[in-house]
Formats: C-alpha cells, structure tokens, sequence
C-alpha cells in the first residue's frame, strides 16, 4: 500500500549513505564528500549538446533529444544547492546507466528523488502506469508530490546551463570537452557560492 507523501517528509531526514556496492566502478572521492549533505537529494541527467563529429556520432547520439552530446547526472538538495555534476559519458547512454556506471548508488538510497529514467535502481520514482489499467488517484497524488519535489533539480539544470558553453552545442574538438567541462564546473560551483 502507498502512503501519502508530503513535503515534511523530506525537509529533515538525514539518511544513512555509508552502504557499499561492490559491483560498481569507484566514484571520485569528492563526489562522495559532496554528497554527505543532510536530507533529501534529487538527481537528474542532462545532456550537453555537442557537434555531431562522424568519429563518435553514433555513441554520442542521443535517441531522446534526438542530438548528439554528453549525458552528465546533476546531484542537489531538496532546497536547490547544488552538490555534484558528474563526469561526462557518451550521450546515448541512458540515465540508469550512468548512474551505475559513476557509482552513484554508493551515496545515494531510497528517500533520493529521481525521474521514471531511474525506476529499479532503489530511488524514490513515481510510479509508471501500467498498460489498460487505470492509475489509482492515491498514486497520482504521490506521484504529483514527488514530481514537485524533484523540480528543483530541473531548475539547477537551468541555472547551470546559462553557461553558454553548457547550452549551446559544443563545437570545438571533442578530445578537448572534458578539459573545458572542468574549468567550466568549477566556475558553476564558484558562482554558487561553493567550490570544490
């Protein structure tokens, strides 16, 4: 049975993330201590557009935006402070994918929001509708509270991408994204006030 969810629930709880999987790849350790932050948190994907070379145009290339680029996974709290943006992987690399393969379930457990691209991994999700069955309106109603809560997340998405270099698509060599994806996610947490 579904229990009602509220925002309550989220604003104080401070989970235990010390849990370990020994199938995953090792997360960056800073990645780990960021997200050793009190409370909920919410994770999300975004792909960063990039010019769609023929080298790497099929593993880049993003069936969902229909465009190539890098998948990255943005990490926040339930308040909106941004904690982790992860490494890039090849933008054709689905959400659930790249949440393995950075290691992630490591730091984050059951009350982290998430979309429906992260059912099964142990995350808070809404619930997906089944094919000829009509959703209860309970699991509506819990649906709607988790999808508002987990907004915020699309919002530190937004901020992050009024870097230009973030929104708009990447035309320089792609031997040199990452180099220029660092010096740019460094400046995304000096601006919020938080570098790493």
């Amino acid at each position: 049975m579904l229990r009602r969810l509220s925002t309550d629930n989220f604003k104080d709880y401070q989970p235990d993330r010390t849990s370990t999987s020994e199938d995953s790849q090792a997360a960056d350790p800073a990645t780990g201590k960021a997200l050793d932050a009190p409370g909920s948190l919410v994770v999300d994907g975004t792909l960063v557009p990039a010019w769609n070379w023929r080298s790497l145009g099929k593993i880049n290339f993003s069936g969902q935006h229909k465009h190539t680029g890098f998948n990255h996974q943005v990490i926040c709290t339930v308040d909106g402070k941004l904690l982790a943006i992860t490494d890039q992987l090849p933008g054709a690399r689905y959400d659930a994918y790249c949440f393995k393969k950075h290691g992630l379930e490591k730091y984050l457990d059951e009350t982290t929001l998430a979309d429906k691209g992260y059912v099964g991994l142990g995350l808070l999700t809404p619930a997906k509708r089944k094919a000829g069955v009509k959703t209860p309106r309970d699991v509506k109603d819990n649906n709607r509270v988790i999808n508002k809560l987990r907004a915020v997340v699309e919002r530190v998405i937004a901020q992050i991408k009024t870097w230009r270099v973030l929104h708009s698509v990447f035309r320089r060599p792609l031997g040199s994204y990452e180099r220029v994806f660092l010096v740019v996610r460094g400046l995304v947490f000096l601006a919020a006030g938080h570098p790493l």
